[in-house]
């Protein structure tokens, strides 16, 4: 019998976005490189074709109508939930188009120790990177790796379950809710989670003839285009965006892909 005090991930599925096979790879990489009990589950309006061993929970009860949902990923704001969790557990909230490189005991230890929420500071891109005089702008939050103690949040959800679209769309998304709403609100450590677009992928022409690295980070985050199953497809098939693209797998990424995928994943 699971311990309802173990830790756990806490991911989302809803939609056509992100098919299955998404959640199930996430579980299996989980699954494989952690060197402590979790507990992993899935909040989700279907549950059919999620691999064994995931637990899935409804949504809870919002106002926000269904239609609304992906104009900025507002369901994920149900993360903080009152109940949802025993209070205390520590909560690692992830997007399902990650990869998972490491044991991320460390981010469960690193809540325990610190408390408060943790989120990942938004990440620039090159040219603000480089020239933030000129190109740079305020960097807020990214919450494909989000984490915190259940119950220590709780208002998050709180203040949104009554909006609706109009209450919400000046806000923007949901990572930029929780950036100005959260209580104790940290950064991770840098270099903990890299952006593929914006850390490791390269502009065209270095992109052409220059491996993509494997870094040493916990995750990589993925965020807009392209998502990591674009990257194990056949050679010669574009990946990427206008500025950041390739031609070839990148190796590490279709290893991952294809280690923790099955044949009735869909």
């Amino acid at each position: 019998m699971t311990d309802l005090s173990t830790p756990v991930f806490l991911c989302f599925k809803w939609g056509k976005g992100y098919p299955c096979r998404y959640t199930n790879i996430l579980f299996r990489a989980l699954t494989d490189t952690m060197k402590s009990p979790f507990r992993f589950v899935c909040m989700t309006d279907d549950a059919e074709g999620l691999a064994e061993g995931i637990e899935t929970r409804p949504f809870p009860h919002f106002a926000l109508d269904r239609s609304d949902w992906a104009k900025g990923m507002w369901p994920k704001l149900s993360a903080f939930a009152p109940g949802l969790f025993p209070a205390g557990t520590p909560v690692v909230m992830m997007d399902v188009d990650v990869v998972v490189l490491r044991d991320l005991t460390p981010l469960f230890d690193h809540l325990r120790a610190q408390g408060g929420l943790h989120i990942i500071r938004e990440i620039p891109d090159t040219l603000p990177r480089w020239f933030p005089k000129v190109f740079g702008k305020p960097l807020w939050s990214n919450s494909s790796v989000v984490g915190f103690l259940a119950g220590t949040q709780d208002h998050l959800f709180e203040e949104f379950q009554d909006k609706t679209y109009a209450d919400l769309r000046s806000i923007g998304n949901d990572q930029n809710f929780i950036h100005h709403k959260a209580k104790d609100r940290h950064s991770w450590p840098i270099g903990w989670m890299q952006s593929f677009k914006k850390d490791l992928a390269f502009h065209f022409p270095v992109g052409l003839v220059r491996p993509i690295r494997r870094p040493d980070a916990y995750v990589v985050i993925f965020h807009g285009i392209p998502n990591p199953e674009d990257m194990t497809q056949r050679a010669f098939k574009r990946w990427g965006s206008p500025e950041k693209f390739g031609y070839f797998p990148v190796r590490w990424i279709k290893d991952y892909w294809t280690r923790y995928s099955r044949p009735d994943d869909r």
